[in-house]
Parts: C-alpha cells; sequence; structure tokens
C-alpha cells in the first residue's frame, strides 16, 4: 500500500495553509508517539481487519477506574466511581473494587466514560471540501457535489477525505460510523477508502456506493445497476470480515426516488446475494418510495432508509414492520429543504431510529450537535401544538436519555452490530469515549447523561477507545498517519475546488 502523493503545491502558503484549515482540523492535536507503522501505512492489513492508527499498541488489558459509568445498558445503568476492565478488546467486567493486576490503568476520575458514538449515515470523502456548502439546497448539492466536485476526486484524494473524515469522527468520540461512499470512480478509488478507515482505526460499515463521475447516470431515473465491482470488493477486502471486526461491508444503492424499479431489485437482491445490508436514500424528494419497496416485495429487516422526511405515516410503518432502521441527520435536512427530520414519525412507525451527520462540506461533523439538533427539534415539533392551543407544556416528550440511546445503542442496531457495540456492556467490543467533568462548560455534573447530551462538546472528549485500543489519549489523536499528511488534506481540496471552478487558481 503507497503512501499518499507527497508532492507539493507552491500557491499554499503558510497564510493559506492555516486559513484553510477550519475548526475541525486545528482541533486535531496529534500525540508525537512512536508508530509501528511509520513510513508505510496500512501494509499488511486487509478483509476489514482495521487496527489501522499507527500507536503501536497491542490488545491487553485496560483498567478504566474511578469514573461516572453511562452504561447505556438497563441491567447496569449508571455506576458512580466505578471501574470497567477491557481484555483483549473487549469489555469483561464492570463495577467496583475491580481486580485487575498488571492491566494498564487510565484515570477516569473527574470524566464520564460512556458507549462510542454510533454515526449511522456519513459521506466520509467530504471532508478535503469541508465548509463549501452551508448554502446550498439540497438540488443544488447534487448538482454541483455529485454532478461535479466527485468527478474531480483521484484515489489520493479519497484516501485524504476518508482518512481525516474518520479521525474527525474519532476526535468527537464516535467510533463507528457507516461511511456511504459514491465516489467509487474506479476500483483504486474504493480501495484507497478502505485503506484510509483501516489506518484511522475507526469501526466503519463501508457502504459501497456508485461512482461520482457522472450524476445523470447513476442519479437520475438511473436504468444502470448497482457497479459489479462490489463483488471484487466483497471477495478481495471482505471475504473473512466478522461482525466484530473493525471495518464490515454493506452497499450504498440509489432505491426508488433515483432508479428504475429493475435497477432497485437488482441492487437488492444483489445484497441479499452477498449477504450484506443496504442503505438507501429515500423520501427527500417526495412520498412513495417505500410503498414502490412493499409492492415489489422486497421489504426487509436488512434495508436502512435515509432521510425520509417526506415520507408517509404508512410508509413509517412499513420500514418498522418490516424491521428497517431510519438514519436521520437532522443539521442537513432542515438545511437543504427536505423536511424535518422525521424522528417522531420513525418512533411512532416502529421503525429503528438513529442519527447520522452526513457531510461535512455543510454541516458541523460532531455528533453532539447533530444529537442535540436532533431531540430539540422534535421537541419543539411536539410541543408546538400544545404552544398553538394557548396551553403550556407541563412534560416534554423525549428524555436526554432518549436521545442518548439513539446516537449509541439504536446506530448500533440501524447498522446490525448492537450485539457488538452501542453499550458498555461485559461481551461487547470495547468503544469507548470518556468526557471530562472539570472543563470550564462541563464543571459541575449533576446528571452525566444531561452533561453528555446537553453541556459537553468535541473539546471535552479526553480518551477514546476502538475495540480496546486508546485512539485518543489526554486530548490527543494517536495517528502518526494522520499527523503527517494533513497538509496534503489541504492542498487536496483546494485542487479539487480549483478544477471544479468553485475556487480561483491562485
Amino acid at each position: 500500500m503507497n503512501e499518499p502523493d507527497t508532492e507539493t503545491d507552491s500557491s499554499v502558503s503558510r497564510r493559506n495553509y492555516l486559513g484553510l484549515s477550519g475548526g475541525a482540523l486545528a482541533a486535531l492535536s496529534f500525540a508525537g508517539i512512536g508508530s509501528a507503522n511509520e513510513g508505510n501505512p496500512g501494509r499488511g492489513r486487509g478483509r476489514g481487519q482495521g487496527s489501522g492508527h499507527g500507536n503501536g499498541l497491542e490488545h491487553g488489558r485496560q483498567l478504566i477506574e474511578n469514573g461516572t459509568i453511562v452504561t447505556v445498558d438497563e441491567e447496569y445503568g449508571i455506576l458512580e466511581n466505578a471501574s470497567l476492565l477491557v481484555d483483549n478488546g473487549r469489555i469483561e467486567e464492570i463495577g467496583h473494587d475491580i481486580d485487575a493486576p498488571g492491566a494498564e490503568t487510565i484515570d477516569a476520575s473527574d470524566s464520564i466514560v460512556f458507549p462510542g458514538f454510533v454515526n449511522s449515515h456519513h459521506h466520509t470523502w467530504q471532508a478535503g471540501v469541508r465548509g463549501v456548502a452551508g448554502d446550498w439546497s439540497f438540488m443544488e448539492y447534487l448538482e454541483t457535489m455529485l454532478g461535479e466536485i466527485s468527478s474531480h476526486y483521484t484515489p489520493n484524494d479519497v484516501y485524504l477525505g476518508n482518512l481525516f473524515g474518520a479521525l474527525e469522527q474519532l476526535n468527537a468520540g464516535t467510533t463507528t460510523v457507516m461511511d456511504w461512499f459514491h465516489v467509487a470512480n474506479s476500483p483504486g478509488h474504493t480501495n484507497r477508502a478502505i485503506d484510509a478507515l483501516e489506518d484511522a482505526g475507526i469501526r466503519a460499515v463501508f457502504a459501497h456506493g456508485t461512482p461520482g463521475d457522472d450524476n445523470e447516470t447513476w442519479w437520475d431515473e438511473s436504468t444502470e445497476p448497482h457497479p459489479d465491482d462490489i463483488r471484487r470488493v466483497h471477495d478481495e477486502r471482505f471475504a473473512d470480515a466478522d461482525d466484530d471486526d473493525l471495518l464490515t461491508l454493506a452497499m450504498g444503492i440509489r432505491g426508488p426516488d433515483y432508479s428504475s424499479d429493475e435497477v432497485v431489485t437488482h441492487d437488492i437482491e444483489l445484497a441479499r446475494e452477498l449477504d450484506i445490508p443496504a442503505s438507501m436514500h429515500i423520501g427527500s424528494l417526495g412520498p412513495g418510495g417505500v410503498e414502490t419497496l412493499a409492492e415489489l416485495d422486497l421489504l426487509g429487516d436488512d434495508l436502512n432508509y435515509v432521510h425520509g422526511n417526506r415520507l408517509t405515516d404508512e410508509e413509517f410503518e412499513l420500514i418498522g414492520d418490516s424491521g428497517g432502521s431510519v438514519s436521520i441527520t437532522p443539521e442537513v435536512e432542515m438545511q437543504m429543504g427536505m423536511g424535518m427530520p422525521p424522528l417522531r414519525e420513525t418512533l411512532e412507525g416502529g421503525a429503528i431510529p438513529s442519527i447520522g451527520v452526513d457531510i461535512v462540506s455543510n454541516v458541523s461533523g460532531d455528533m453532539f450537535t447533530q444529537t442535540r439538533t436532533a431531540l430539540q427539534t422534535q421537541r419543539a415539533l411536539d410541543n408546538q401544538p400544545t404552544v398553538e392551543a394557548g396551553e403550556q407544556v407541563m412534560e416534554l416528550s423525549l428524555t436526554a436519555h432518549d436521545a442518548l440511546e439513539f446516537a449509541t445503542i439504536e446506530g448500533a442496531r440501524a447498522l446490525g452490530l448492537a450485539d457488538e457495540v452501542g453499550s458498555l456492556t461485559p461481551g461487547k467490543r470495547a468503544d469507548i469515549a470518556m468526557i471530562r467533568t472539570d472543563d470550564i462548560n462541563t464543571v459541575p455534573s449533576h446528571n452525566p447523561v444531561e452533561t453528555i447530551v446537553f453541556q459537553s462538546g468535541v473539546e471535552n472528549i479526553d480518551t477514546v477507545l476502538v475495540d480496546g485500543e486508546i485512539v485518543k489519549r489526554d486530548g490527543d489523536l494517536h495517528n502518526q498517519t494522520g499527523r503527517r499528511h494533513q497538509h496534503q488534506l489541504i492542498q487536496s481540496g483546494r485542487r479539487v475546488l480549483e478544477q471544479s471552478g468553485l475556487l480561483e487558481n491562485e
């Protein structure tokens, strides 16, 4: 596996570097530790095995002690001044006075320990073009991002975008992401996207999608079936993958809103032949898509529906009755004119509710923001009939704990990973985040769930473990690949935007 290209762009001065890096990159602080993979990231790994964060640590035993542990598990609840033992990547024990001789200790005093967020929908590759679409409607996004920008991405651009997009998630306490990859312009693009996820060390469901080089062919009532390269990806990169591997495979399909009935049938049947889930954008342009799937006898618990803003109540019931999940990306949906986030409709239809970021080309990439936005928007919608009746709201419809579940265990259910992650439960994989509660915006912490949901942000994430391996500690990311190539991401993004006509060539 090759490093990203190292050629420089003389037009990118230090002034431009600082100005273009953006808040999220500026917030990334990389630990200056040695790396077992220094100089050759990703070599020797394949088929979604992960362990790519390059911190030189092996699976072992860690004892997180003296913390407030929010397990998001009904049996264990919230434990004060408690400890959590990790052994070989799994949570072995949670409780008090755990005896673990020889274990590496992590002091969680003045900290809240909780399951890492699960971001159920994210186009990770767009990290390189961060912050260009904040004033775009959905139709402008389809025309410009999928009709122009994505066509200029090289495999190296994809690698850098996916690497830093995944690192941004880890930095913000997200340990699992559904990477919905719709810039599969060549097998090389796809390979480098997977390489980047491995090198980041994140847990990801890689949803292989369509090329991003011909919007009309792939997204305008398409009659083109899903690219057959998915078979190669399945056989070469994921043939031996298990649910507890860091990377698993899915299909990102167009669905009935963007493709013919024949293509929809072909794509879902192909996903089922490969025994992988399928995810589709649906209901952003109008209702009827789920009814079409029902008429085609294609509904199932292996389908994930993204957005769904304009679906009917009956369609949400069809999703719920079939065991499907809904990925709600509230900030993007409200900005781009898709409609209000359908959290209430999802819940009342009995479908699995989950939360995603979607695209950092226009919105913040952290799950704190998206979780708060989803919760408070739905509360406002639920309150409004009472307000319009001139009465007073006496009780809120959803709680902070509900929101935390949407962002953790429900997201894991939506991605088919609830047996492995999403809660701090003995036997599950050790995907863990820690928030400092002695920071200016988190002290004092009287209610740990409310501290997570309402008071905290990226700056409060102190430590993150994925599969029992430390990827962030004391506020620093442990990733040498990212540490070396941050400048290249900036060069990559500028070149893509110049070629797309969105920036002048300096």
